[in-house]
Parts: C-alpha cells; structure tokens; sequence
C-alpha cells in the first residue's frame, strides 16, 4: 500500500498525538487497580532471580501466563529499576501499535480515508486511552488480535509456509498474554471471510497444520521453562490454571458473573465519545446490506461475532469489551467516512467540524489522562506515604539496610518500597500471629515462622489499615513510630478519609 506525502503527515500526526495521549503523565499516578498485580509478581521476581514462578503477596499465582511479566521485567533494564514508566511501557507500546494496525486495517479494507478516521477514533476513545495506560494484559490482547486479522488480510489468499507460520505466531504470542483468547478471537473475527465463497476449503493443507504445530509449540515454551526450571510446587500448574481461567469461566463461571446485557451497556460506553459512529454505521449497514462490498459486510460479522461471543461467556467484566473497541470504531469510520463523501459529492463539507471534534476530544484525554490524575494522585496516598517512611527509616540507618515485613498490605505499596534488600516477607490476615502483646512476641513469632533472624532495630512492620477499622499490630506502637497513608488530592476534594497502610518504625533507644 503506497502512501503519498500528505498521508504520511496525517499518519504521523494521528501516532504523535496518540504518543503524547498515552505518554503524558504516565509516571505521575499511582498504582491502579489489576495493575498492583503485576507490580507485585513482578518486583518479587526481581527481588528473588526466579522468573518462572510468579508469586503475588509470597503466594504462587500463576492465573496468567508468563511473558506479559515478563515483558515487564525486561522494561526494567531500560528505564533503570521497576517504576510506573517500566510498568506501563508494554502497555502503551500495544496501544500506541493498536492505533496504527486500525489505520492499515482501515486504509486496506475500505474507502481511503477510512484508516485514518478510524485511527483518530481509537486514539481519542477515553477508555482505550485509559487501560492503554494501564499494566495489564488487556491492551496486549487487542494489539495481538489486530496484528494478528492486519497479518492476514495482507494477503488472504496466500497459502505458502511462511504466512501461515506468521499467523499462528502471532496468536501464540497474543495467547501467552492473557490467555486463549488469543486464539479465538481472530478465529472468530477472520470466520466470515473464510466461510465465503468456500475460501476455508483452499487453507486446509498440509502447510497450515506444520504452522499451527509450530504455534502450539512455541505457546508451550514458558510452560515447559517453568516446569523445568522453576521451583517444585505442590499446587496447580500453569496449563491447568489457563483451563480454568479459559475454559471453566466460560461455561461454568466461578466469578465476574455479570448481566446478560453486560455488553450492551459497556460497548457503547467504552467506545465514547463516538459510539453514535458505529451505531448510525450499523443501521446504515443493515438498511443497505445487499449493495454492501464484501468487507463491509465482513467487518459487521466479525463485529457480531465477537459480541456474541463474549456475551455467551458466564463471566463478563466491563473491561472485557476492549477487543470489541477497534473493530467498533472501524464501523464507526466506515460510516463517517462514505457519510462524508455522500457530502462532498453534494457540494457540501463538513470535514472541519469533525477534524475540531477530533482535536477537542485529544485535547480532552491530554488534560484528563495527563494532568488532572496525576493531580488527584498528588499530596498524599502510597507514594507519599512510600516517600515519608523511606525519610524516617533512613534517619536511623541506610534505606538498604532495612528488611520489611508485609502483613496484609495493599498491593500497591511493595513497588514504592524497593531498597535492593532482601526480599520483602509476606504474612496473611489469616496466618495466627500474635493479634495482642508485645513487639518482642511478635518478633519471636516472625523468627518462629520464617526459620529466619530479624534483627527489631532493622525491620519496619506494614499493615494494612482499613477506614474505621481498629488499628491491627495496635501494640506496636508502644516502641515503634507510626506513620500512616494520608489522603490524596483527590480524596480531600471530596471529602473522603483514605484506605492505606501502616508502617511501625523502630524508636532508637534513648532518642
């Protein structure tokens, strides 16, 4: 596909601005959410060596695959330590990678200009840039996908070695993210073009069943690293867990059950503020479905089947929806784009009050995703917090000298607590240390049960502290200094006590 000059500035007009979208304020905000997960699993690798056993809290957890961690680990040598940039830049690469496959995927499938238009939907669609920036494997699930439907339709007759062996890459990739969705999904989006016209008739060679071996085999590589090199565990392995996770939460859910008409609210509200696109793109389709070109037609299949799809799952979550959002905003750009054109063939244009809606919507996100959440993030909360232990303890002896105990904290604290020391020891709110006494008891019980020595002048203890509450570890305070999380700018504005944690900090004798 050539591109002539005016097209290449639109491009790189549309992936600067979705840079700065994604980029702006990134190191700025705090943990969120699902993300404090894999801050957690992450450090711990990094703090014990061991990359193959995932650990959340000191407790194996191997819910997800492997390489979307360590994707993670390896942003560490980049950025020079585990860190919100580190974190995030996985993700932000997907999304920013996601806005590019959906303008080649809109620039080969339908009316020039539609690629564009559909690029600068997605960049200044507020959810996309939200989870964008957010560490999960969400966005890397939509990026595989669309790398995975863009690969293909490259050339959706081709049949050598090489294509297949590039599609079934890519779907093992995509699979080791989140999970076999990876697989499915482009199955389920690429099914109506292959039904048509019997093309499915044309792949079933010997070619495409060496290509998907060679995918099985490399989405079995982590499974096989961590069952050789990990450590011997008596719980459940990683291939049985992504069972559970894929095949059993669909048809016999254990969590996440939403309505049946999840999707029908989220959809829409996850593909603001053009959601209007694509629903007048799908009217305009289902009214003029028999002079529709046959990728038209396909892009409102694949759409359906993918909401048909996760709508059959026993388990819907808002943020499910996301893979849905491209492909959405596809339609959307299919329907403004022949929208104005019908216009310009009319002598009418309104090509610039849209171009404005594009750059007011951008400008929107810049000043929402930017700015103001990092001001709410700001004045308090557990970088703060994070911040005043780590001035205190080092008052008394270097910040690396320090070990720290974790008793049921909140996840996000550990990533803001790093001082290159030893591994940092977990207790759960259910393990039976001592809820009364004194710090000599409670110190016996920790040496007691980690068949470890801690020295009291050299441990700082964390709890977590819930809003009204009574305080856990009370009696620590008799010999320790206490700090606790204060409320954040946000928090203030409205008037609202903060969640967080404690720290007891060993008084010096005579001070």
């Amino acid at each position: 596909m050539k591109i002539c000059n005016n097209e290449r500035k639109a491009l790189a007009l549309l992936l600067g601005v979705s840079a700065l979208i994604l980029l702006l304020g990134l190191g700025s905000r705090e943990l969120w959410g699902p993300e404090t997960r894999w801050a957690n699993i992450v450090l711990q690798m990094l703090q014990s060596g061991d990359y193959f056993d995932p650990y959340l809290k000191g407790s194996p957890y191997y819910d997800k695959p492997l390489p979307s961690y360590w994707l993670i680990s390896a942003s560490t040598w980049l950025t020079g330590g585990l860190g919100h940039w580190s974190l995030r830049l996985s993700s932000v690469v997907a999304g920013w990678l996601s806005i590019w496959l959906v303008y080649l995927l809109g620039e080969r499938l339908f009316q020039k200009g539609t690629g564009l238009i559909a690029g600068w939907m997605l960049a200044t669609t507020f959810y996309f840039a939200f989870w964008a920036r957010v560490a999960t494997a969400d966005i890397l699930t939509v990026c595989g996908v669309l790398a995975a439907v863009w690969w293909y339709w490259r050339g959706p007759e081709d049949t050598r070695l090489g294509r297949y062996c590039g599609f079934f890459l890519l779907l093992a990739l995509t699979s080791l993210f989140k999970g076999l969705i990876g697989f499915v999904l482009p199955g389920l989006i690429l099914l109506p073009h292959l039904l048509s016209q019997g093309r499915w008739k044309r792949h079933l060679n010997l070619r495409l069943g060496l290509a998907l071996l060679l995918g099985a085999a490399v989405y079995m590589v982590p499974f096989a690293l961590s069952h050789w090199y990990g450590a011997p565990s008596t719980g459940k392995s990683g291939l049985s867990l992504v069972f559970r996770e894929n095949v059993v939460r669909f048809f016999d859910p254990f969590d996440h059950i939403g309505p049946l008409y999840t999707y029908l609210i989220y959809l829409p509200a996850y593909t603001l503020p053009w959601a209007p696109c694509w629903a007048l793109g799908l009217w305009v389709a289902a009214r003029n479905w028999r002079q529709l070109q046959p990728n038209e037609r396909w892009l409102v299949w694949a759409l359906g089947l993918l909401f048909l799809f996760f709508t059959a799952s026993g388990s819907r979550r808002s943020y499910y929806v996301l893979p849905l959002v491209p492909f959405a905003q596809l339609l959307g750009a299919w329907w403004l784009n022949r929208h104005l054109l019908q216009r310009r063939s009319r002598g009418q244009s309104s090509d610039r009050r849209w171009a404005l809606g594009f750059a007011s919507a951008a400008l929107l996100l810049l000043a929402l995703l930017g700015l103001a959440y990092p001001w709410s993030n700001g004045g308090g909360g557990v970088m703060r917090f994070a911040e005043q232990v780590k001035a205190e303890a080092s008052r008394i002896a270097p910040w690396d000298q320090w070990r720290m105990v974790m008793v049921e904290v909140d996840n996000k604290l550990p990533m803001y607590l790093q001082n290159q020391g030893a591994p940092f020891y977990y207790v759960a709110e259910t393990e039976d240390f001592p809820r009364s006494g004194s710090s000599a008891e409670f110190m016996a019980w920790l040496e007691r049960t980690s068949g470890q020595h801690w020295d009291p002048q050299r441990t700082l203890i964390f709890v977590q502290q819930k809003r009204d509450e009574p305080r856990m570890l009370e009696y620590l305070g008799k010999d320790h200094q206490v700090l606790r999380t204060l409320p954040t700018n946000g928090e203030r504005l409205a008037k609202k006590s903060a969640d967080g944690n404690l720290v007891f900090i060993p008084r010096v004798p005579g001070a």
